[in-house]
């Protein structure tokens, strides 16, 4: 086994956006006057959904006027408050430096995750990037994970999945083949993570470079 193809995600796994999505969200809740559901199950929820069908899944019917101010905050913070995670650059540097190829795949939109990654740098490691809203189906959908590999899915076991939530297990279950499939990689510094069996949990970024280093 040689591993060939690193797929990131992006919010809470190379870049410290949490806060902000958090703070959105508490935003949301307080102009509605509803009370707001704890952080913790915040990320529960979107780590392991798509992208599409969040704000309904925690507001109802009431997403629309949700959507509207929790996007107001995003637009006017996300960029403002945005910071790497620990380890990020170097991760992506251990990849760009060992040839293996990067790709990026994110429920964030995409005129957010341009933004970001020019404000970090990060662009340039990445071969391509698939954002929300441009598949019809979002993360961890098999067809936003197959569309990162635009031409043709690699062996399964020359891919491994770097994120932070179940999507990102999901994913790497997308790439499957001849009874194989990707590794998942799953970055939990706070050590909470309960969701589907990844193959690795990893307390810091660093970790991830060690697994790697055995795998190329």
């Amino acid at each position: 086994m040689k591993r060939k193809y690193v797929v990131f995600d992006w919010d809470g796994t190379l870049a410290d956006t949490y806060p902000v999505i958090w703070a959105a969200y508490d935003y949301a809740f307080q102009k509605l006057s509803l009370p707001p559901l704890s952080h913790d199950e915040i990320k529960r929820i979107i780590s392991a959904r798509p992208n599409k069908g969040i704000l309904e899944y925690i507001f109802g019917n009431r997403a629309k006027e949700a959507a509207g101010h929790y996007y107001e905050y995003i637009e006017k913070y996300h960029t403002e408050k945005l910071a790497p995670m620990k380890g990020a650059a170097d991760l992506l540097d251990f990849c760009r430096d060992n040839g293996l190829a990067c790709f990026l795949l994110t429920n964030k939109k995409t005129k957010f995750i341009r933004k970001e990654l020019e404000k970090l740098g990060f662009a340039k490691y990445f071969k391509k990037v698939v954002a929300a809203g441009e598949c019809p189906q979002d993360k961890p959908h098999p067809a936003a994970c197959l569309a990162v590999f635009e031409n043709g899915l690699p062996p399964a076991d020359e891919i491994a999945v770097i994120g932070d939530g179940e999507a990102d297990v999901k994913v790497a279950g997308a790439y499957r083949q001849n009874g194989r499939q990707a590794a998942s990689i799953i970055y939990d510094p706070a050590q909470k993570y309960c969701g589907e069996k990844a193959d690795y949990v990893i307390k810091n970024l660093p970790e991830a470079i060690k697994i790697l280093e055995e795998e190329i």
